[in-house]
């Protein structure tokens, strides 16, 4: 049996979330936290996670959008194990549904054009490409050998119309998802650049996508994870929920990638 740990994360306007999740293998990292801050979900929201993990971006939005419906599916045993009881330790079994299906069922499974939002961190490597990991959870979830790019963006047929696909990819494969979104009539609306340091080239985007929404982007300003010696960024500590701590404070030990 995996030894789990019990970590402890906050979100800016989410309070804490507490996450059982396995010592080794796959564990929630950086891009979590920043793809759930990004989301903007409205009172009442209907919001699909799929590939949840053991639940990290659902739990910190159903803390800080306690009126939205949360559907979190999880196709990995033991991460959708833990994420039943993620979601019952933090109180939220009234906020999240927790399913486990393969992402390509999704679409006969659940009513079309019934979410107001899909929030998703899909795997970033393509199978056969990369190194893999020893961990057959942390490799499911980081290479798309169970489930394609396209596949996932395909459960655009369950957002309504001018509903919001949410994502967290690799800002080298920005071309490649632009032009797959736009294929399905996924119109991308906001981008964020995240860079590991200031001069550092982005090593990661955060996306927001419009279902047949109108052309028209806006770029927002770019996140910077660290500073020079190393530390948190204002703008980071203010989303760990770390201000008034000094930079180089690591108070919240979470891997980032």
């Amino acid at each position: 049996m995996t030894l789990l740990t019990h970590d402890s994360i906050s979100l800016r306007g989410s309070g804490v979330v507490t996450i059982a999740q396995p010592g080794k293998g796959f564990r929630f990292t950086l891009d979590s936290l920043l793809l759930a801050d990004f989301c903007r979900i409205q009172p009442h929201d209907r919001v699909l996670e799929p590939g949840a993990g053991t639940g990290t971006v659902s739990l910190l939005l159903a803390k800080k959008f306690p009126a939205a419906a949360f559907i979190a599916d999880e196709i990995e045993p033991r991460a959708y194990e833990l994420l039943g009881l993620n979601i019952e330790a933090n109180g939220l079994s009234k906020n999240i549904i927790s399913l486990t299906q393969d992402i390509g069922s999704l679409n006969q499974s659940l009513e079309r054009e019934s979410f107001d939002v899909i929030v998703a961190n899909p795997p970033y490597t393509r199978s056969g490409t990369g190194r893999k990991s020893p961990s057959n959870e942390r490799l499911i979830a980081r290479h798309d050998q169970t489930a394609s790019l396209p596949l996932w963006l395909d459960l655009q047929s369950l957002l309504k119309n001018k509903g919001r696909y949410l994502l967290v990819f690799p800002a080298n494969r920005m071309g490649e998802l632009i032009a797959l979104l736009r294929e399905r009539k996924l119109e991308p609306k906001q981008l964020r650049f995240v860079h590991p340091f200031e001069d550092k080239p982005a090593s990661i985007v955060l996306v927001e996508a419009i279902k047949s929404g109108g052309t028209g982007l806006t770029v927002l300003p770019p996140l910077i994870v660290h500073e020079a010696g190393g530390g948190y960024t204002t703008e980071m500590r203010e989303i760990y929920g770390l201000q008034g701590l000094d930079s180089g404070s690591n108070k919240q030990q979470h891997k980032t990638n």
